[in-house]
């Protein structure tokens, strides 16, 4: 049996119910975030990535669907489509506003729809946070959470093989296998330990991509 030691752990519970999820942490809302504008989607490249009529790529913030060749890409890929292609849609910026390869961040409406919450209501996406979108997390993960709870899309595949607990970094948002080779880069005073997988999804932090826990 493999046996790992860390310093300190600190279990935070999760946050069960919907009722309780906005009291999880203390966030801005995305109302703070400049004006709307409004633009035609041309053409959509993966379940949450799309191009407008200008030529920008727009990438819809706070969600990550499957990559190509994963289960539900298509499916992914065409609930996107069918919510947007060639439709005027309405962007607020989310975030720094942009990311390293110079897609356009933000919520995205179309038609008054949510497109993102939309995605993860369908469990075609899940909630993928970074420091500076995390404001949104409480308005987006009860969308998740209720994909889970009813199993849709992403949640109905078979659930990765089970660790006896998962482990993410203080101040990150995603978790990993004890064993993860990301956490030999971090000290272990920084880990935190997380009971059950589920647990990790129902408080918003997402599998670690190298480990897939």
């Amino acid at each position: 049996m493999r046996t790992v030691v860390f310093k300190k752990f600190v279990l935070i519970p999760a946050c069960l119910s919907l009722v309780f999820l906005s009291n999880c942490s203390e966030k801005k809302s995305s109302d703070d975030k400049s004006a709307s504008v409004d633009t035609i989607a041309v053409k959509v490249l993966d379940g949450d990535t799309f191009v407008l009529s200008s030529g920008k790529r727009v990438r819809i913030a706070i969600i990550d669907t499957p990559e190509s060749g994963e289960p539900f890409y298509d499916e992914a890929l065409m609930h996107l489509e069918k919510l947007v292609l060639s439709k005027k849609v309405s962007l607020k910026l989310a975030g720094s506003g942009s990311d390293r390869y110079n897609r356009t961040l933000a919520e995205v409406y179309a038609d008054s729809v949510n497109v993102g919450r939309s995605l993860l209501n369908a469990g075609l996406a899940l909630v993928y946070q970074y420091p500076d979108n995390v404001y949104l997390k409480d308005e987006y993960l009860p969308y998740q959470i209720e994909a889970i709870e009813r199993k849709a899309g992403i949640w109905s595949l078979p659930e990765p093989v089970a660790e006896e607990y998962y482990i993410y970094i203080n101040g990150s948002f995603r978790f990993h296998r004890p064993l993860c080779y990301t956490l030999k880069r971090t000290s272990p005073e920084k880990f935190r330990r997380i009971e059950t997988r589920n647990q990790a999804l129902l408080q918003g932090f997402s599998p670690c991509r190298n480990c897939r826990p």
